[in-house]
């Protein structure tokens, strides 16, 4: 049995995750050599394309599948061959998963009466997990007869009754509409922050992952490409994966060659310092790519010192902001993010400045930023 170190009404618990690997039949590599630390009262997000695996560790952290190889720890317990329920886990699934025929006090009370409990201590939990959510007055009503909302409210509610160790989130919010969606984010980490407990996530959407997290784990095709806090995987990406993934709208990828002190594109020249040379020059031989954030780049209608020309290709008004695609000389296309409202037009001559301390150089051949290791001051600058 997992020993886990009681602290109330929830307990503490770090999960390891060493070596794992999940194959299904016949030869599909799901997960190949995750190795994941979780922490104690952690919200982590799994994030990254469908079918990159984020789910199936979902589910093998549940129980609800078990590892080809590697091993499952629960502080410093292996729990392999624990089954789910003695995990002591919730999970809220993409679908509520509600009882149709029963109201949200049966719904949410629905494992506790299976565990026998005393009904005087289920009702005690089904009444402070309604406060918390704020759903007291809908104990009484059928899943029909609630919103998108008050049911994801009333799944989070049964996990809550429950005290459990962790709570697993399976794409919870994918089924609600964009407002909607923004408030639950909300209440989630309201949620987490007041119950105190370890929460593991999983989403295709980056942007509930950079404002939900408090680290992130990026999957791509079975294998973990970075973790870390939403504002190291945004400014310090190892690769050219999460260098794409992780920003909206994505980041620009340009080829490019190194000459002398200088990056080439097309007919346009960006002058580097030293620094930059020296990581850069070992790959040479495998190509450069240049990559930087629209919302890093600067654009004007007028020249100004430093600046570079383009065309403007296509203008699309966000209300708080504007993005512009641009055509440079040569025919590179990138796009640039501007606050407000951008009052050029389609086809007009626009001028934009690339700021050296945000770019990101990547090899083209493995993908990986060589300008990783440059100091974390020199992008603060």
């Amino acid at each position: 049995m997992v020993q886990l170190k009681d602290k109330g009404d929830y307990y503490m618990v770090k999960i390891e995750l060493r070596k794992v690997n999940k194959i299904f039949k016949p030869n599909v590599h799901v997960l190949k050599d995750i190795d994941l630390t979780i922490r104690d009262k952690e919200f982590m997000v799994l994030v990254g394309p469908s079918g990159c695996g984020k789910s199936t560790c979902l589910n093998l952290i549940a129980g609800l599948e078990i590892v080809t190889s590697g091993e499952i720890y629960f502080g410093d317990q292996c729990v392999n061959e624990l089954p789910p329920k003695e995990r002591k886990l919730a999970m809220v699934f993409q679908s509520y998963a509600l009882y149709p025929h029963m109201d949200v006090r049966k719904n949410m009370s629905f494992a506790l009466r299976l565990a026998r409990l005393k009904p005087d201590e289920i009702e005690k939990r089904v009444q402070k997990a309604a406060n918390i959510l704020n759903i007291s007055h809908l104990l009484d009503r059928k899943p029909k007869e609630l919103s998108g909302g008050q049911r994801q409210r009333v799944a989070l509610g049964r996990c809550i009754v429950r005290n459990p160790t962790v709570f697993l989130f399976d794409e919870p919010l994918s089924n609600l509409d964009a407002k909607l969606r923004t408030q639950m984010r909300a209440e989630i980490i309201k949620l987490q922050k007041q119950l105190q407990t370890t929460l593991i996530y999983v989403t295709h959407d980056q942007v509930e992952a950079m404002s939900m997290a408090d680290r992130i784990t990026i999957l791509n095709q079975g294998r973990i490409q970075q973790v870390g806090t939403p504002h190291e995987v945004y400014n310090y990406p190892r690769n050219k994966f999460v260098a794409g993934f992780i920003g909206s709208p994505m980041m620009n990828f340009i080829e490019c060659d190194l000459e002398s002190s200088n990056l080439r594109f097309g007919e346009n020249i960006i002058k580097i310092p030293e620094e930059y040379v020296n990581k850069i020059q070992p790959k040479l031989n495998n190509g450069l790519i240049m990559g930087i954030r629209p919302e890093h780049i600067e654009i004007k209608q007028k020249p100004f010192p430093g600046s570079i020309e383009v065309q403007i290709s296509v203008l699309e008004y966000l209300g708080a902001n504007t993005v512009v695609s641009f055509d440079f000389k040569g025919g590179i296309s990138a796009m640039a993010v501007t606050s407000g409202f951008y009052s050029g037009k389609m086809g007009d001559t626009a001028y934009i400045s690339i700021p050296i301390e945000k770019i990101h150089i990547f090899d083209a051949k493995t993908e990986v930023n060589l300008l990783y290791n440059i100091p974390i001051q020199k992008f603060d600058d």
